[in-house]
């Protein structure tokens, strides 16, 4: 092919609202799954009416990663949002990886040292932080991994089951918090036991259930309005 022909072929290449939609499902799962896996390791106690729960404080994050797999499912299919899965996965390995660098790099490689400003209680502070975000890194894959993939499945499941109907609403609520609440029993188990009194591994799955409820609930009309977007409809068409 000639630079003529080449440069021709790619003057064709134009963004549209549908692949800048993709961009920005892709932006908010991998951004939210990050930030759910480096602040998960701080606990908040959310008070509800009568009830207290121990939330970690990723909760929120991690729960719009079904917003973003949920909206990819229903405008590009159940292989996109697999594979976005399937990303989000080697990605947090990767992040573990470097966070695991960060903490023992002076200790494995010769030619790295600390810098003079970098006292031991610095250092002691960072490991306090970043050495329970290994273990609940390992935690959030492993769950992550099965509920993710579960969510996709529910929703194509209820997709092809209810075509032609107006069920959006239902698909994105049953997958959402099915999968949320999978992923919040496998997550808190491989996460905190042992780590924290065996009574709050109670309230910390019921606090992740709650708070992971409700964002599945508001983020029913942000589905509505992304996929609107993607596919050019009115903003508030309520369609299927």
């Amino acid at each position: 092919m000639d630079d003529e022909s080449e440069r021709s072929l790619h003057s064709d290449i134009r963004l549209t609202r549908k692949t800048v939609t993709l961009f920005f499902c892709i932006g908010l799962f991998t951004v939210s799954l990050v930030m759910a896996a480096l602040t998960s390791v701080k606990l908040e106690q959310f008070h509800i009416g009568g009830l207290s729960v121990l939330v970690p404080a990723g909760t929120i994050a991690f729960g719009l990663t079904y917003l973003a797999t949920d909206a990819i499912s229903e405008v590009w299919g159940r292989s996109y949002a697999l594979c976005v899965v399937l990303v989000g996965l080697v990605m947090r390995l990767l992040m573990m990886l470097l966070i695991m660098y960060a903490l023992y790099a002076e200790q494995v490689f010769p030619f790295i040292s600390a810098t003079e400003d970098w006292t031991g209680e610095r250092q002691a502070a960072f490991e306090s932080v970043f050495r329970a975000g290994i273990r609940l890194n390992i935690a959030g894959m492993l769950a992550f991994g099965i509920s993710a993939c579960a969510d996709v499945l529910i929703f194509h499941y209820f997709q092809q089951r209810d075509a032609g109907k107006n069920r959006l609403w239902f698909r994105n609520n049953v997958s959402t918090i099915t999968s949320q609440i999978l992923n919040s029993v496998i997550f808190i188990s491989a996460g905190f036991l042992g780590a924290v009194p065996v009574a709050a591994i109670g309230s910390l799955i019921l606090g992740q259930v709650v708070v992971k409820i409700v964002v599945a609930a508001f983020d029913t009309p942000a589905i509505y309005l992304i996929r609107n977007f993607a596919e050019g409809r009115r903003l508030l068409d309520l369609r299927g």
